[in-house]
């Protein structure tokens, strides 16, 4: 909770969170259901409802996958970089904007596409730029509760998805 800097997933918790504490069964049930494990990558990246806790995706989920990219990255490539971009998603822009700073802070020069994109122009920009990795946030093929944070590999591996092992122990 103390982690979560926006604001509409942190009410959602604290309402959680409060119900838990009066006794609500239902309530607790929900927050362990949110907090028995955490998203793990699968094909092509992560997948979850837009939720608070570490099974759904948000801000602070987001935040730590972004940091363990960018620590994979620096290991990977001498001079990483990274090409964002998003869809129509909620959240989408936010996701976005957050994996940036956080890469830039990191170290990896970070690209932003400028407007909704689906998911093969990432590919085709994260090879235009030769950049070291891709990341779409968007999750279009999904029921719309869900939402996606897709990573492409870049310099010399063609741009494609990755798999479940390539990030795992990083995130």
């Amino acid at each position: 909770l103390n982690q979560d800097p926006d604001s509409e997933t942190h009410s959602e918790l604290t309402a959680l969170l409060t119900a838990a504490k009066n006794g609500d069964e239902k309530a607790h049930a929900e927050l362990q259901a949110r907090f028995s494990d955490r998203l793990q990558f699968g094909t092509a990246g992560l997948r979850g409802p837009l939720q608070a806790g570490s099974m759904g995706m948000n801000r602070v989920l987001v935040a730590q996958a972004a940091g363990g990219l960018a620590d994979y990255l620096k290991d990977y490539d001498k001079q990483p970089s990274i090409v964002i971009g998003y869809a129509g998603r909620k959240n989408s822009d936010v996701f976005e904007r957050d994996t940036a700073e956080i890469m830039a802070g990191a170290g990896v020069q970070a690209y932003l596409l400028t407007r909704k994109f689906h998911p093969p122009v990432l590919a085709y920009e994260n090879q235009s730029f030769d950049s070291t990795a891709g990341v779409m946030v968007n999750a279009r093929l999904n029921p719309p509760a869900d939402h996606g944070y897709n990573v492409f590999l870049g310099k010399g591996t063609g741009g494609g998805q990755i798999g479940s092992s390539s990030v795992i122990d990083y995130v």
